[in-house]
């Protein structure tokens, strides 16, 4: 494939390289220069997209996500986090099948898909049939099977993870295993431990909630004697690879820790202004200088899968949490929109540069949202749309092409997929059994 003529954009500097080409061969970048389609001999049989007008960009990760929740969006609003969950989110999803997730977790790649997302790491649960879907609609994708190691039969539901694991690393190039303990207000340390210990025989990372909001910290404290973090470091669960949900709340010794651990932090922005939380997280992670990344978290705390959205409003929160119009400067944000690359530990991810794998997007900025370009950078952080997403691909392949998805793997489409959603979702918000499945 060659992506002919095209404008490259680099958030690492925010340098512009006009008039150029990308080769890719497999599923890695193996050329970037001019006129490389003049010899079409030399690159006979090769797809040939049309740059020109379009900006590439790295593709997007998102960091953390339930994404089969989208069959909960809209479904718990205007409540504070503690309902929340023990009065919506965690009654509801006692009701949820594998089918269920399967159809949850297709609508939501998608719909990153469409807004540019190549890469999503995602927790949640029946993820053997999250994991089919990623497969069939051709996103990048690292999956967590969501554990408690706590309440009714959560031995045999451990043991069912482990086993999900092991059939599944390796399986495909596409998508990677994790562990994933829910968090260390759920989760023993004795636990916590046993995760350590599995992650480090199966060779696979962990990805774990902590110190999502103020009440987490304070309760460690008084329980346990140490903030959440500190509990994380104590179990090993602080370690390179771990993403690490959150940290909203994690103190400036906190962020001391992660940094020396080398874990990484997804900053799910849109989580914490839904509950009216107004925190200074992301300006002391920054200077800390922190693995950082966007995450969206669920689609019933965020509504949308969108990073775009989530990097505008970490923007906006951050400058608002420490009223400094200077503070989350363009230059320092859109790095992140592909920094869960190296939270995941993959080389060159979010970069174009020769031997990278090839996850990019085609911006058209075409549209009267993104008009006039005094500033592309900032265009591209503040004011672009779903609409401007052209193309998309994958691991060498095209999965969007022209706003559209290619290759949708239900026989009806989108409408087909809909459908399927509307049949699941008064099912799933009936009063579940007899309480919520954990007690937040």
């Amino acid at each position: 494939m060659i992506i002919k003529d095209t404008t490259l954009l680099s958030f690492s500097n925010l340098s512009i390289r006009e008039n150029t080409d990308v080769l890719i061969e497999g599923n890695r970048i193996a050329k970037i220069g001019e006129g490389l389609c003049k010899g079409e001999q030399l690159y006979s049989g090769h797809e040939v997209i049309n740059g020109r007008g379009l900006y590439l960009i790295p593709g997007l990760v998102n960091a953390h996500a339930h994404t089969g929740m989208t069959l909960l969006r809209g479904a718990a609003e205007d409540i504070k986090i503690d309902d929340w969950f023990n009065k919506y989110i965690w009654i509801y999803e006692q009701n949820l099948t594998p089918d269920d997730v399967y159809f949850g977790t297709l609508l939501g790649a998608a719909e990153m898909l469409l807004s540019g997302v190549t890469l999503v790491a995602d927790h949640y649960f029946f993820m053997d049939r999250a994991w089919q879907a990623y497969k069939d609609i051709g996103i990048r994708a690292d999956l967590s099977w969501a554990l408690f190691g706590t309440g009714d039969n959560w031995q045999a539901k451990y043991r069912q993870t482990l086993d999900f694991t092991e059939k599944h690393l390796n399986r495909d190039p596409r998508l990677t295993i994790s562990l994933g303990p829910h968090s260390p207000y759920i989760c023993s340390d004795d636990f916590l431990k046993e995760c350590v210990k599995q992650a480090e025989a199966l060779k696979v990372k962990l990805h774990i909630h902590v110190s999502e909001e103020k009440n987490q910290v304070s309760r460690s404290l008084e329980e346990r004697g140490k903030t959440p973090v500190e509990v994380l470091h104590s179990t090993g669960i602080l370690r390179p690879g771990t993403i690490l949900a959150h940290a909203y709340y994690a103190t400036d010794e906190d962020l001391g820790l992660i940094k020396q651990s080398g874990a990484g932090v997804a900053h799910c922005a849109k989580t914490y202004l839904k509950f009216g939380d107004l925190h200074d997280f992301l300006p002391r992670a920054l200077a800390t200088g922190i693995n950082l990344a966007f995450g969206t978290d669920g689609p019933c705390s965020n509504n949308t899968m969108n990073i775009f959205e989530v990097a505008r409003d970490a923007a906006l929160l951050a400058k608002s949490s420490v009223q400094d119009a200077e503070s989350a400067a363009i230059k320092n944000l859109l790095p992140l929109l592909s920094g869960g690359g190296r939270v995941l530990g993959l080389p060159a991810y979010g970069e174009i540069i020769q031997g990278s794998p090839a996850d990019l997007v085609l911006i058209d900025p075409a549209s009267p949202n993104m008009q006039p370009e005094h500033n592309i950078f900032a265009n591209i952080l503040y004011s672009l749309g779903q609409r401007n997403i052209h193309t998309v691909i994958v691991d060498g392949k095209v999965v969007v092409s022209n706003g559209k998805l290619v290759n949708f793997p239900l026989a009806g489409g989108m409408a087909e997929l809909y459908n399927e959603i509307a049949k699941i979702k008064n099912r799933i918000t009936r009063a579940g059994r007899g309480g919520p499945m954990q007690s937040y």
